[in-house]
């Protein structure tokens, strides 16, 4: 960051982009500083180096198409953002609670040829129906858009191989395992996750930094352990 008087404030960090959202530097200045020490006319000038270690995932092929070429073997086509899938109804019913009321119900959309679905990632929705149609389609930076979609639409053979993916192949941390278990429902994720904390010696291992974003309950959990292993009774706690 550039500021008055040559006076300037460098930051280094690495991070690990593994979704679309964005990451900065909270901490980096106070608001009041950045006012006074680099806001000159009104005006923030700053500076960026980045260094682009690894990439992965981004600009993945499609395993299976749902494109218009399937139209022949489909009877519905359902628009996610600007993309259109060529789908079965009655095999998205037979998957999800959600898609069945939906197609089979007394709902205005079971009669339509073409309905739309919000709040979703065209791409998230690709990686979704590929792997409901039994490609292997997960890995680290997909998973955390199929869950989402998974979960939104009740499927559970889905999200089941998405938990057996966290638990046998990924390499996501054990903080980001333990976050997704809870977010999406995950018990035995979250029981093998909690499985490697014993002490305050595998939490700072483990689980480095705040641990205020957990759930209160896997924190009280953790803590217990630890309380148990150092020998601490219920009584004494």
């Amino acid at each position: 960051m550039m500021g008055r008087d040559n006076n300037n404030a460098t930051k280094t960090l690495k991070y690990c982009f593994e979704t679309k959202k964005g990451y900065g530097c909270d901490r980096f200045l106070k608001w009041q500083q950045l006012e006074d020490d680099y806001l000159i006319d009104d005006k923030l000038t700053a500076q960026v180096e980045v260094e682009i270690m690894k990439m992965s995932g981004y600009g993945k092929k499609r395993i299976r198409k749902f494109d218009e070429s399937q139209k022949e073997v489909s009877d519905v086509v359902v628009v996610v953002q600007d993309a259109k899938f060529y789908v079965l109804k009655m095999y998205l019913a037979a998957q999800s609670p959600f898609f069945k009321t939906l197609f089979l119900g007394n709902f205005s959309e079971s009669g339509k040829s073409e309905l739309t679905l919000s709040g979703i990632d065209s791409n998230d929705f690709q990686r979704f129906l590929e792997v409901l149609y039994g490609e292997s389609a997960i890995d680290d930076s997909t998973i955390e858009g199929i869950l989402l979609v998974a979960d939104m639409y009740d499927t559970s053979i889905v999200v089941r191989k998405c938990e057996e993916f966290l638990m046998e192949k990924s390499k996501k941390n054990l903080k980001k395992k333990l976050l997704l278990s809870t977010q999406y429902c995950l018990e035995k994720l979250k029981t093998q996750c909690l499985s490697v904390i014993h002490n305050i010696y595998d939490v700072r291992v483990f689980l480095p930094g705040d641990l205020s974003d957990l759930d209160p309950s896997d924190v009280l959990a953790i803590l217990q352990k630890c309380v148990s292993h150092a020998g601490v009774s219920d009584e004494q706690w």
